[in-house]
């Protein structure tokens, strides 16, 4: 009778060690293994001065440094297809360089920018966006597919790098 309360004991305590080591093992996985790999991906990408990925609500979240590009949708396009071979979702965060020169010239092309998204006039758009970094004595280049408008402001050392969704409507 002793011996069988034994063998349930065993059993419980050996069942509690490997469901405690499995579930260890996951949670390093899940919490320094993977976003590290993540990272290391992205920095593979010719574009990427440094990344780095941290949990977030609902999944993962890259913080990305971007080197000084010319094209912004072809950088982003391509962390997008690193970030896209992993089952989880990891939102993405383009760290820049702006100044407040930079800041303000974005905040006049927003007008122009969701006013575009609204009409689909974009060549208007570019026109307006072009011209009001070159009154202000910036270079913009503007880029867009079917997702995203891809807004980069250059000021010496500065940069300012933007990706507004094309789709406001949350479809």
């Amino acid at each position: 009778m002793m011996f069988s309360k034994l063998k349930w004991q065993i059993v419980i305590v050996t069942v509690t060690l490997a469901l405690g080591i499995l579930l260890g093992g996951f949670n390093l996985y899940q919490n320094h293994i993977l976003p590290e790999k993540i990272a290391n991906d992205i920095k593979s990408s010719e574009y990427v001065k440094s990344a780095d990925v941290s949990i977030g609500n609902s999944g993962y979240i890259a913080n990305i440094k971007l080197s000084k590009i010319d094209n912004l949708m072809t950088a982003y396009t391509s962390i997008e297809k690193i970030i896209n071979k992993y089952p989880v979702k990891i939102e993405m965060k383009i760290i820049d360089n702006p100044n407040d020169k930079l800041n303000n010239i974005y905040y006049e092309d927003q007008f122009a920018i969701y006013q575009a998204i609204q009409n689909g006039d974009y060549i208007e758009m570019s026109k307006t966006v072009d011209k009001n970094g070159s009154d202000k004595g910036a270079k913009t280049n503007i880029y867009i597919d079917e997702s995203n408008i891809y807004l980069s402001i250059y000021d010496g050392q500065n940069y300012l790098y933007k990706i507004i969704p094309r789709n406001t409507k949350g479809e």
